[in-house]
């Protein structure tokens, strides 16, 4: 670990890539401190972002929608609209299509409709939020048609801020700027929860007794939490190797190149299936809260909740489906099977063409069995631990896995790319006769 950071620091590109990253960040929580003004934030900390998918929006922004800060949108409508563009290019929009096969001219095509998607949402977003709150919580100081159009305005400039500060970081600096925001949002809240948690389950005030007993929980809540953090690792970094050999023909002679393998993640979609099942559910569920109630209305609520058991079953069939979906979307066995045949590569004992296709779709299907089993574990245990461990139920700080899988994912994959800038580079010649 000392010899990594050495090489960190010994290399002066390196060194200002990761001073870079760093200032865009201060930067980014900066913004994230800054309540909007005009509004009341106080009328927001009594809970009302502690649930739904406006908990889920507050937990990836380390709490800046519960200050309603001028980054309280964060990167989430860059998020949402990067996915509607890539589900819209697979043969839906001719045009989005046509752009995805024109390589770097068609993906900055396609990045600038991103944008001006995201601006949309951002506007969509921020307008939804303001009027929810401002009817439920009263959060606008003067609930005015101008007020309302400042603040939507506010929170569209800090989305495409947050925006630009990450493809800023992804360009110049380490990582992906992102998902870097993201992480950035998660871990600074744990500090906070981890102290919180402390306060309610060590009870001093109890007696001493009472106070040893919490201190022994604590420390368990703490070995377990160590625990999940390393079987997300262990999960995050399990692939699957196809062998792939490549083959070329010179003076009628076949002469086989060194073999290489293609690896896929046995957990291929990330967090994104689990999200997208809470943000599905909990969604109307939010909505719901900010209308009179009646039997329907709690009906829905019931059936939706997944702390109930029927909830709870939709909530982890959901999961399912959206590994599966997620997974076919991020590796194309159609596109990688047509690739391979073009440039000679062929996997040992398959057929290239169709058959290569059926195998990879095979593989892959098979693997994200796997992959969708790591992430019910992942999403059953913020639900399943109170109804097991009670001294939990008041913990502000709970066993979930969600913001886990994210913080240990960017944090593996930006030690990756530091480890490729650290490693030195060599060029080998080859002569052929």
């Amino acid at each position: 670990m000392v010899n990594f950071f050495k090489s960190v620091f010994k290399k002066g590109e390196l060194r200002q890539r990761i001073i870079f990253t760093i200032g865009m960040l201060f930067i980014f929580r900066l913004g994230a401190a800054i309540t909007i003004p005009s509004i009341n934030a106080g009328a927001l900390t009594a809970g009302a972002t502690d649930s739904g998918i406006l908990g889920i929006m507050n937990m990836l922004g380390g709490g800046m929608l519960e200050r309603f800060s001028i980054f309280s949108l964060g990167v989430s409508p860059y998020i949402t609209s990067s996915i509607i563009i890539e589900l819209l290019s697979m043969d839906l929009i001719p045009i989005l299509t046509q752009w995805q096969k024109e390589g770097n001219t068609g993906k900055k095509k396609k990045d600038r409709v991103t944008r001006y998607v995201t601006l949309l949402l951002a506007a969509i977003q921020g307008g939804s939020l303001t009027y929810a709150f401002d009817r439920g919580y009263g959060i606008l100081s003067s609930p005015t048609v101008w007020t309302y159009v400042y603040v939507v305005i506010v929170m569209m400039a800090g989305s495409m801020l947050a925006m630009w500060i990450g493809d800023q970081i992804t360009q110049k600096g380490v990582g992906n700027g992102t998902s870097l925001l993201i992480f950035t949002g998660i871990v600074s809240s744990l500090p906070n929860n981890f102290i919180t948690t402390f306060q309610s389950l060590v009870a001093f005030d109890k007696g001493t007794q009472a106070a040893v007993f919490g201190m022994l929980w604590y420390v368990l809540f703490v070995i377990v939490y160590l625990a999940i953090v390393v079987f997300v690792v262990f999960n995050e970094g399990s692939v699957r190797k196809i062998p792939i050999i490549y083959a070329s023909n010179s003076n009628t002679m076949m002469r086989t190149k060194d073999q290489t393998h293609m690896p896929i993640k046995i957990n291929s979609a990330g967090v994104l299936p689990v999200i997208f099942a809470s943000s599905v559910l909990a969604a109307p569920r939010t909505i719901i809260s900010f209308m009179s109630s009646n039997d329907i209305t709690k009906a829905i609520d019931s059936v939706l909740d997944y702390q109930q058991p029927i909830g709870f079953c939709l909530y982890l069939v959901m999961i399912v489906l959206f590994a599966f979906f997620y997974s076919n979307l991020q590796i194309d066995s159609e596109k990688i099977a047509k690739d391979l045949k073009k440039n000679g590569g062929s996997i040992p004992g398959v057929r290239t063409g169709e058959d290569t296709q059926r195998f990879i779709s095979t593989v892959l299907n098979r693997i994200t069995v796997v992959g969708s089993m790591f992430l019910l574990i992942i999403a059953a245990i913020p639900l399943i631990t109170p109804v097991i461990w009670s001294q939990t139920s008041n913990a502000s700080l709970t066993l979930g896995g969600t913001g886990l899988i994210i913080v240990t994912g960017v944090a593996l994959e930006t030690t990756r790319q530091i480890k490729t800038l650290i490693t030195p580079k060599e060029y080998h010649g080859y002569i052929r006769k």
